[in-house]
């Protein structure tokens, strides 16, 4: 088990920093303070090969400029059908830079980001503070735990805006992968998010598989039809339905004084071949 960090770009005021998390089987995430960003994630397989399994970007003006808001953790609120917030000013979560502590043992390493809002900073009434550990074990299980409190009662909708790119290869369509919600097959989405009951699920393509659970009241699913070959990944240009989002539907949640808001979700990364 090991932990990774180094200087992503320094900023007038702050410095963006990456850290990897890396178990002993060679399962790897990535993240960037800015946003609390999901930037990579690794697992190679049988044959060495190991691409970045989610759409991630090279330099911080992608970041900037690109469209999606992919990997990052976004709240208060967010769009029931996965629209992203109108105002894409530095409110919400997104667009912060977040402290980063980071922890291990012989069993896991765990990275914990944390922001700290004032009355307002993120578009909604009061203050908020937001926690998302990261843990990874030698089981390739990636537990995302989070805990937010306010002082102000909003509706609160946060997600880690997360595109599993199954294929490795971001110029590839995901229509042809397997998707199992509760153990039952569903076909992948077309021109909307799918919004589900189910709390499993199980994601299959040719070299890798993702399973997932969670303790929300169910699942949205979205294969990113919004994307073209107008966006670039990582140097390679996209394609329509380029990865597939398998995220908790959580809201709207009643955050404020006398509720927290605490949820759980742990993906497990699978090599195929």
């Amino acid at each position: 088990m090991k932990i990774d960090s180094m200087v992503f770009v320094r900023l007038r005021d702050d410095v963006i920093t990456q850290y990897t998390l890396e178990n002993d089987r060679g399962m790897s995430l990535s993240f960037l303070t800015f946003g609390a960003r999901v930037s990579r994630m690794r697992l190679p397989n049988k044959a060495g090969h190991n691409p970045n399994l989610t759409l991630g970007y090279i330099t911080f003006q992608d970041y900037i400029e690109e469209p999606g808001l992919f990997g990052a953790t976004i709240g208060p609120v967010f769009g029931e059908q996965g629209a992203l917030p109108a105002n894409s000013g530095r409110t919400g979560w997104q667009n912060w830079n977040w402290h980063a502590e980071t922890r291990q043992d012989d069993q896991h390493v765990q990275i914990r980001l944390t922001l700290d809002l004032a009355d307002g900073m993120d578009g909604q009434p009061g203050s908020r503070h937001i926690e998302v550990l990261h843990t990874l074990d030698n089981d390739n299980h990636w537990t995302i735990d989070w805990h937010v409190t306010s002082d102000a009662v909003i509706a609160c909708r946060p997600l880690i805006n997360l595109p599993l790119v199954l294929t490795g290869d971001p110029a590839q369509t995901v229509m042809t992968q397997k998707l199992r919600l509760d153990a039952e097959p569903v076909a992948l989405p077309v021109d909307r998010p799918l919004i589900s009951e189910a709390t499993t699920a199980r994601l299959i393509a040719k070299d890798w598989a993702v399973s997932l659970e969670t303790d929300a009241q169910g699942l949205t699913v979205t294969t990113f039809p919004e994307v073209d070959a107008t966006n670039c990944f990582n140097g390679i240009l996209g394609h329509p339905h380029v990865a597939v989002g398998l995220r908790p539907t959580n809201g709207p949640f009643m955050l404020g004084p006398t509720r927290d808001f605490d949820r759980t979700t742990t993906l497990t990364l699978h090599s195929l071949r």
